[in-house]
């Protein structure tokens, strides 16, 4: 029988439906942590009882609610921090998202297109609109079926993320949920929230019955999310 060594788990925590992700390779022991906020000494809790060792803290985007556990996680491991360039260098230092973190604090950081976890690939891609750095973790594993796609809040189940902040760009996430609607439909999505009617979705699934992505233009989308051409 083959031993899988992809831990993949999906947290809830805090007040507001948050979904924290924890994956890692049981072989090297190396583990990463999605979004990591509300409950730190839950997440450490996690990884000391299965003895692995946090190597690398990926952020979705910048705003407060999941991002308000990276500098108590940074105090108490040697991870570093991976996110779009500038939502790292700028919108958190910033505040731009509503909870700034000391540049001085971030000081292993990482803006790759792609990065190992043990045997466990994950690929970076950027998905700016909800905020200018969002972005969406592709995890490939021989253990999973079908890769999974963490989305943070630039996709929901059966919905988008905001993009009415003085910030945000509809029109950028117009392009970037048409860019995730090219991954296979086998693709697993796994939100950034608990907003749907459930957990987790297949992207074939979401492709044929969230409003947002059968939007088949953008003024049919801006109409939908009360957003403006730029310029305008």
């Amino acid at each position: 029988m083959k031993t899988m060594t992809l831990d993949f788990r999906q947290l809830e925590l805090g007040p507001m439906q948050n979904f924290v992700y924890l994956i890692a390779d049981t072989t090297t022991r190396e583990a990463a942590v999605v979004d990591p906020a509300w409950n730190v000494p839950e997440i450490i809790r996690q990884l000391t009882q299965s003895r692995y060792k946090l190597t690398h803290i990926f952020l979705t985007h910048g705003h407060f609610d999941h991002i308000n556990g990276v500098e108590d996680l940074i105090a108490q491991t040697d991870a570093t921090v991976c996110g779009q360039k500038i939502e790292i260098e700028k919108f958190i230092p910033e505040g731009g998202g509503g909870l700034a973190i000391p540049k001085t604090i971030l000081k292993k950081t990482s803006s790759a297109s792609t990065v190992q976890i043990g045997s466990i690939q994950i690929d970076l891609l950027p998905t700016p609109g909800h905020t200018p750095g969002s972005q969406c973790l592709l995890i490939k594993s021989p253990d999973l079926a079908a890769p999974a796609l963490v989305t943070g809040d630039t996709l929901f189940m059966g919905a988008c993320g905001r993009s009415d902040f003085p910030y945000s760009d509809p029109e950028q996430l117009y392009l970037s949920l048409n860019r995730l609607k090219k991954l296979s439909d086998e693709t697993v999505i796994y939100p950034g929230h608990d907003y749907g009617a459930t957990p987790s979705n297949a992207m074939g699934q979401e492709k044929r019955s969230n409003a947002f992505l059968l939007a088949n233009s953008l003024d049919q989308f801006l109409q939908m999310t009360g957003g403006r051409r730029r310029g305008l």
